[in-house]
């Protein structure tokens, strides 16, 4: 079974992991400029590089072979957020929703709240911790830096997904 895991935004990141294998692709999510060139939201996904990594994937990890799976964690809009930034989150994912619902089977797809997935890991808030975790299960995890922390929680959602499902 393969399992995409997403935590979305426009810092967010993607992973894709197998029941077999463990963790096969770990990467940010592309993102690009949306032809504003003043306000505050000036960079939104793009779709068509998402597109094009999620088609890359499927031929190179035999998606038609096997039940893929995907988990999106579903963003919280924050009461103290500007409108912009909340519809910016909410715009983000529902363009990953679109794309990666395309590439699952018809009832692969889990959409989550943080607090669901991050209580099996006993996480919180730190960022770092969700980088510590996603190690100790996959050493090869390219989250060594701070600014990974959205590919670490990518990559745990992921991994929630495969022990619920499996």
């Amino acid at each position: 079974m393969l399992v995409i895991g997403v935590d979305p935004g426009l810092t967010g990141a993607i992973s894709l992991l197998c029941s077999e294998r463990g963790l096969l692709e770990c990467e940010d999510l592309p993102t690009c400029g949306n032809g504003q060139e003043t306000g505050k939201m000036l960079r939104w996904i793009d779709a068509n590089a998402l597109q094009a990594m999620l088609r890359e994937w499927s031929v190179g990890h035999g998606f038609a072979e096997h039940s893929v799976h995907a988990c999106i964690e579903r963003p919280i809009p924050m009461p103290t957020l500007p409108a912009q930034t909340v519809a910016s989150q909410f715009d983000t994912f529902g363009v990953i929703r679109a794309l990666v619902s395309g590439k699952v089977a018809p009832d692969g797809m889990t959409i989550i709240n943080p607090r669901d997935w991050k209580k099996l890991f006993g996480l919180g808030t730190d960022k770092n911790a969700s980088r510590e975790t996603a190690l100790r299960l996959y050493p090869e995890a390219p989250v060594k830096l701070v600014k990974h922390h959205n590919r670490a929680e990518a990559i745990l959602i992921g991994h929630w997904l495969l022990r619920e499902v499996s």
